[in-house]
């Protein structure tokens, strides 16, 4: 019976083996690679793989996109020898990371250099949970040349990067998942690297023309055509690839030039421009292409892949402009790495409960100034509902949402409380009955996955005959991403 038994549970965990690998952890790296190692790469069609290491360079798993169509997903192959190619990042909220290619069968030949319409473009969202969706297939970006990177807030709609022959090329944005179309947003400068979302802003990276670093796309997430590209950090010479934000006032950006000026470049805010402090670099030949990081204790760990003909993935602390930097893994034979993401912790928001009218309405209570992230400074907790002009309780509470509600005596009977609050903060509500409270989250790695919990008490003193005359909103579970 023990061995039957054991036998049954073998078989269980081998089917469940596939799913339960493919759990991404937060904290780790994933680094995108070009190759399965069987034959040379080349400019032909090739299989891209997501490794996952930790931090140290400990190897977890592989994930591999699509090669062939099946279903609605599309392949998700690129160029073996496209080093401006193969980019990946994270969705604001953390919950995908993001990857661009090409649906086109292994070997196809200069598949970069392939029209779009017959070679669709294809966006691959990937679940922390390992599921993959490269549904959205473009059929007019990029077309004759390369698709380089794609930026997302939720995974529900897209910003990609990449140059390609007229109308084609460019910043553009996608509308939806699954969607087979894009628009452009701007013909200020078309041939570009890198695109990604910060603090609310669309940035891309570029060396065309007088655009040799990072810039603005238009203001705020544009979804039009018309945008202005307006340029942030430049230099003479420089090659901006991938860039990375470690707060609003310092940026990092890869730069993949072996003249001695490659590397890692730290440029830093002086309340008017951005300005080059120094330059890390892994040593005097080698640049680098993709760049990801985390800050702790105000101190900067970043992850790079190198430009070294060995292809590998490198850390660095940034403990000023001579800080070395370590080799964590290097690529396997007939194999390169293109780019690497530290896996930030996802930001999420539920709401549970049950709310309390008054004489004013329901009150309602969410969220404002962007996703709960780390760093965000602008993130607040609102209130609605709640009568013009009059007061509103904000009740916080480090900590989860209690399943079960409870009574407040002297209220309405539907009046529940869902936590024990920590603080309790006062507000008059403006004239439509809205109301917000500042909430600014610190820029520390550490605090992903912290667990906040908000409810409104909205008060009416029309509700007479109650000592405490108050509707409630239902509560609301944040989880603080990084």
């Amino acid at each position: 019976m023990h061995i039957l038994r054991s036998a049954a549970i073998s078989t269980t965990l081998a089917v469940l083996a596939p799913t339960l690998l493919a759990q991404i952890t937060p904290g780790n790296l994933l680094v995108s690679r070009v190759g399965d190692g069987s034959a040379a790469l080349s400019n032909a069609a090739t299989a891209r793989f997501l490794d996952e290491y930790t931090p140290a360079g400990v190897f977890v798993q592989t994930i591999a996109l699509p090669t062939i169509a099946s279903g609605g997903n599309r392949a998700v192959t690129d160029s073996g020898t496209a080093t401006s190619n193969g980019f990946i990042s994270q969705s604001v909220d953390g919950r995908y990371l993001l990857a661009a290619g090409y649906d086109a069968v292994v070997g196809t030949a200069g598949v970069t250099s392939s029209a779009s319409a017959s070679v669709n473009r294809v966006i691959c969202r990937i679940g922390l949970d390992g599921v993959v969706d490269s549904s959205t297939a473009l059929g007019d970006a990029y077309t004759g040349n390369n698709f380089r990177s794609v930026a997302s807030v939720d995974g529900t709609s897209f910003w990609t990067a990449g140059t390609g022959t007229a109308p084609t090329p460019g910043a553009r944005h996608v509308a939806a998942l699954g969607a087979s179309t894009s628009t452009q947003l701007s013909s200020t400068v078309t041939n570009l690297r890198c695109i990604n979302i910060w603090n609310g802003q669309l940035y891309c990276s570029s060396s065309s023309g007088a655009f040799l670093g990072v810039s603005t796309v238009g203001t705020g997430l544009p979804t039009t055509t018309g945008q202005t590209i307006t340029s942030i950090t430049t230099g003479t010479g420089a090659s901006a690839y991938d860039f990375w934000f470690a707060d609003a006032n310092t940026l990092y950006v890869a730069d993949d030039r072996t003249n001695g000026n490659g590397g890692i470049q730290k440029w830093t805010w002086n309340g008017s421009a951005w300005v080059l402090a120094y330059t890390l670099a892994p040593n005097a030949t080698t640049g680098c292409r993709g760049l990801s990081g985390h800050v702790q204790g105000g101190v900067a760990t970043l992850f790079a892949t190198t430009t070294s003909a060995l292809a590998e993935v490198v850390s660095v602390v940034d403990a000023g402009s001579g800080s070395p930097f370590t080799t964590l893994v290097t690529a396997a034979t007939n194999t390169a790495f293109r780019d690497v993401q530290f896996v930030r912790t996802p930001s999420n928001l539920v709401h549970s409960g049950v709310a309390c009218a008054n004489n004013n309405g329901t009150p309602t209570v969410g969220t404002a100034g962007g996703q709960p992230v780390t760093g965000n400074a602008n993130f607040a907790v609102t209130a609605g509902n709640c009568g013009a002009n009059q007061f509103a309780m904000f009740l916080l509470h480090g900590g989860p949402v209690s399943p079960i509600g409870f009574p407040v005596p002297g209220t309405p009977a539907c009046v529940q409380i869902y936590f024990l609050p920590d603080l309790l903060l006062f507000t008059l509500a403006d004239g439509a009955g809205a109301a917000t409270t500042p909430i600014p989250l610190p820029n520390s790695a550490s605090l992903g996955g912290l667990l906040l919990a908000a409810q409104v008490a909205a008060f009416d003193l029309s509700l007479v005959g109650f000592d405490i005359p108050v509707g409630t909103s239902d509560a609301l579970q944040i989880t603080v991403g990084n």
